[in-house]
Parts: structure tokens; sequence; C-alpha cells
């Protein structure tokens, strides 16, 4: 360090320093700190939030049929769909395809297999092998 900085240094260290300044310096320091934390804390629960459990994660209501979701009173089934997400959702209607399940035929709608035909989780028994849901 050159001689200028540390005079520098040494005169604002040396030049004291009132109560009354040191006591503004601690709460203004503890005000920052505070709303720091305020923030912390907001961000935290907006990400645990975002990090929310999946509530059908490993159910299937194709296999057991206790295995409901979405508000109370509601028609939501957990499903698994056609690519293995787990999603809760309505039925709509049964399809031969998951084209079915597509626009025009249904707006939002996914596609879930009815397990080949065997009827587990169709209404019916009349073999389709996909089931038309809307999330809910």
């Amino acid at each position: 360090m050159d001689t200028f900085k540390f005079d520098s240094v040494a005169r604002l260290l040396g030049s004291g320093m009132t109560r009354r300044e040191a006591l503004r310096g601690l709460v203004a320091s503890a005000a920052v700190a505070a709303a720091g934390g305020t923030l912390l804390a907001s961000e935290e629960t907006a990400a645990r939030k975002r990090r929310r459990r999946n509530p059908c994660r490993g159910k299937n209501w194709c296999d057991d049929r206790t295995d409901t979701c979405g508000p109370a009173g509601g028609y939501g089934k957990c499903l698994v769909t056609a690519s293995g997400n787990h999603i809760c959702a309505e039925f709509l209607f049964q399809a031969s395809s998951c084209t079915e399940c597509e626009a025009p035929n249904c707006i939002d709608c996914k596609c879930v297999p009815a397990e080949g035909g065997t009827d587990k989780c169709n209404n019916g028994a009349n073999g389709y092998d996909f089931v038309c849901v809307r999330k809910v």
C-alpha cells in the first residue's frame, strides 16, 4: 500500500465518530439487513411454490380407483399420460387413438392410455385403447 492510501485510511479511522453517528450507522445497516432478509424469504417462498410436489406422482386411478385428486367433490383422477407424465384430470371421452384427443375434437386435452383395451381405465366394455382427459 502506498503512503497516500495509508494516510487516507489512517485519517478516516482516526477522525473519530460521535456516538450519534455510530448509532445512525448501526440502525441503517440493521435496516438493510432486515430488508434483505425479507426479500430472501419471499424468494424462498416463491421457489417452494414452484417446486410443489405433484399430488399424483406414483398414482394411477386406472390401477387403484381411490387415487383421486383436485377439489373436493370434483371429478379429478390421478392418471398417467401417453408420455408417462402423472396428471390430475377428468375423463371427457374414449378414443381409438391419441389423435382424436387433439383439436378440433378437443381443446386442451391430454391422451391417457386405457391399458391396452383391457378396460382398466375405461368405463365401458367397448375396448377403446385411449381416453381423452382435461387437467383439473
